[in-house]
């Protein structure tokens, strides 16, 4: 299989380059595209509002249906000896292919119905809506990368870079109205998926296709092996689905029970700990082709996997303590004269575990415990239904910061269970 072509004589060094190639050319497209559409958001002035709504319809359902394949594709199900993972190899590319055609009808439909209730000009919402196809397409092709050619992901830094750098150059030209506007909101998603094409493409002349494939196409005809798709990588959807409306519904609990300055406090704050949250998210991913790997050693994966814990508890308490001393120091900015101390030592606790349990989601992944993550998922889910209404009730914005810390050390005592019963 490609996969032990590729990494069984990887050596420590090697594979801390590849993380770290992985993690730079991750870092370039989410910081290149965030900070596109910030500027092209700011060059659409009234337009804006539509313009980020969209963005945000985007990926709501990239995350909706990717369905946990990408995640499926790094831990690595799809190299397996087993006859049936064969066919999985087989049948995950008309898989992504189907959710991306239904994906991309659903996202413009929504997106123009938005348009149509608010009276907004369709142009350049709908053209954000291709970035749904584009980012489902280079998230599928960056994950292959990682796991199916050594040294890919450090390929993918150099064309990436030049994508970035030609954006700019385009924003520029439209800022200056010497280029349309609307073509600045697709062009970076565009070359970046390109460019990553262009890589996997590269690669994968050089090196032996991955079991069930021929000449690097599928074997098999149609949309057969589908469903086989869709029940192995059925955990990690449902994971996906629950992170979507459990990230989200703290923020409209918060604005039904506060508002002024602690409603405003609590958005600010959460969007401060979405850049560490996104950072480390990516990191944790990156780790997964690695301690999913069966050609390590017991003992090395052993300690493998300490160092990686040791590292994530180290990342998560700089974390809570960086983000309580930044949102101090950028409170007044924001005109937060009076900052609720409860409120955002609550915040910062709860960043510092969702930083550890996204490192705990990524392990778990690793070691193909996907069902197991789907039950801690459910349990928390259960956990924060009942909590979150009852701390609204009773305390407001602190209590909805107070229940879902608690849920989140609920998420962090199974992980350690789990973790204990593996070692067990």
């Amino acid at each position: 299989m490609a996969f032990q072509t590729c990494y069984a004589n990887e050596r420590p060094g090697a594979t801390r380059s590849i993380m770290v190639s992985a993690t730079v050319s991750r870092l370039i497209f989410f910081g290149g595209r965030y900070l596109s559409l910030l500027f092209v958001a700011s060059l659409l002035g009234q337009l804006a509002a539509g313009f980020l709504l969209a963005v945000a319809v985007v990926e709501f359902f990239r995350i909706v249906f990717d369905y946990g394949l990408e995640n499926g594709v790094l831990a690595r199900f799809h190299q397996r000896a087993a006859e049936d993972a064969k066919r999985f190899a087989a049948a995950k590319g008309r898989f992504r292919l189907l959710a991306i055609l239904i994906g991309q009808l659903v996202t413009s439909a929504a997106i123009a119905a938005f348009c149509l209730k608010f009276d907004m000009p369709m142009t350049i919402p709908l053209v954000a809506s291709l970035q749904f196809a584009c980012l489902m397409g280079f998230g599928y092709l960056q994950a292959h990368l990682q796991t199916d050619y050594a040294g890919g992901m450090a390929a993918l830094v150099r064309p990436l870079i030049l994508a970035a750098l030609a954006q700019s150059v385009l924003l520029l030209l439209v800022a200056l109205g010497m280029a349309p506007l609307w073509i600045g909101a697709i062009l970076f998603e565009v070359a970046a998926l390109l460019a990553c094409g262009f890589v996997v493409r590269r690669f994968r002349r050089r090196t032996a296709p991955l079991s069930g494939m021929k000449d690097g196409v599928p074997s098999g005809s149609g949309f057969s092996g589908i469903g086989a798709v869709f029940r192995r990588i059925a955990p990690l959807g449902n994971v996906s689905l629950l992170s979507v409306a459990y990230g989200r519904v703290d923020a409209l609990v918060v604005s039904w029970v506060a508002g002024g300055a602690l409603l405003t406090q609590y958005l600010l704050f959460q969007r401060l700990a979405s850049a560490p949250l996104m950072f480390f998210s990516t990191v944790a991913s990156v780790n997964i082709a690695r301690l999913s790997g069966e050609h390590l050693g017991r003992e090395r994966s052993d300690r493998s996997v300490s160092r990686y814990r040791k590292r994530a508890y180290l990342a998560a308490a700089a974390s809570g303590l960086g983000f309580a001393g930044i949102g101090l120091w950028i409170a007044p900015f924001f005109q937060l004269k009076d900052v609720n101390l409860t409120l955002l030592g609550l915040q910062g606790v709860v960043l510092t575990l969702q930083v550890a349990n996204g490192f705990h989601a990524a392990l778990l992944i690793a070691f193909h415990e996907s069902a197991h993550l789907w039950e801690v998922a459910r349990n928390n889910t259960v956990l924060a239904s009942v909590l979150m209404p009852l701390g609204a009730w009773q305390l407001g914005a602190v209590g909805v910061a107070l229940a879902i810390c608690m849920v989140e050390f609920f998420c962090a005592a199974q992980h350690v269970r789990l973790f204990r019963l593996r070692t067990c």
